[in-house]
Order: C-alpha cells, then structure tokens, then sequence
C-alpha cells in the first residue's frame, strides 16, 4: 500500500522529504496555488559561465533590508536586485522534468512554494524550496536543467534583457 501525503503545496515539501520515494503518492490541495506565507530568502545560488564554458551554481549572499509595518502584520525583506525589464510568475507542474536549456537573458528565480532540483553539467544538485533563489548569469553556456517536487512548484522570474 502506497503511503498517502495530503498537503497544501506550501507545506508538500517537508511532507514528501519524509516518506520513501518509491512507495508515496502525494497529493496537492486545492485548484489554485497558495503562495507561501513568511516565507524570507532561506538561500539565495548564482549560476555562473566556469572556464569550462559549462554553468556552475555557487552560495551567493544577497544582503537584505528588513521593515516591519502596519503594527507587525506585514514583514518586508528588501533585496537590491537590479532593474528587472520584466517579471512573471512560472508554475511547474508536479514531477516535471525540465530539460537543459540555456540562459537566455539575465534572471533571478525565486521559489514561493513547492520545490525544484537543478541539475549541472558537473554534477552539482541544488535543491530548491520556499525562499530558494537563482539567479542566472552563465549565459553562452548549454545550461542547466532540473525536476519539479511532487507539488510543482510557483515561482516568481524576474528578466534583466538588454534594452535595445
């Protein structure tokens, strides 16, 4: 019998890491995706173009700037991130692959629920949750690619273009 985890996809992460893969199903509650709550930039990777011509992931620390307002009922963490030309939310779909694919522009993508893995050329596994942030410079290289967890995932991709 196939072990059941009924969660909402801001909580399915732990949920899922803690039963044996091969023996779960998980099931997500809801037609619509709730965005996490209180969620803060728990980790923050740039993917960089190594001498190898390959994309590589390093810990980046973005520094922050914290507010609190409205009697404590709104938090805000602010992140100098640039001048985005762009943003949009992505939703992937639960235990898709994501293939190679590569940077196209400047981006920083930021996990507001659900989970992903990215996957490099060398090797190198990040797992990303809530809070998780990439932000892709190793453009000219063939990429990256990934699996989403066993909810999706919702994130927010903020595009640096270049302006013509």
């Amino acid at each position: 019998m196939a072990l059941v985890a009924a969660c909402s996809l801001s909580a399915c992460t732990n949920a899922a890491s803690t039963a044996v893969a091969s023996t779960q199903t998980t099931v997500c509650s809801g037609g619509k995706v709730d965005i996490a709550r209180g969620v803060d930039v728990v980790e923050a990777w740039r993917g960089y173009k190594g001498a190898d011509g390959q994309s590589h992931l390093e810990r980046a620390t973005i520094p922050g700037t914290k507010g609190v307002y409205y009697g404590g009922k709104v938090r805000v963490t602010i992140f100098d991130l640039g001048d985005p030309t762009g943003a949009s939310f992505v939703y992937g779909e639960p235990n898709m692959e994501i293939p190679i694919h590569p940077v196209p522009y400047k981006e920083t993508f930021i996990i507001l629920s659900g989970s992903s893995d990215v996957y490099t050329p060398g090797g190198q596994v990040v797992h990303l949750s809530p809070g998780s942030m990439v932000m892709s410079e190793d453009l000219g290289t063939p990429g990256r690619w990934g699996r989403s967890g066993p909810c999706g995932y919702v994130a927010l991709s903020l595009a640096y273009k270049a302006q013509k």
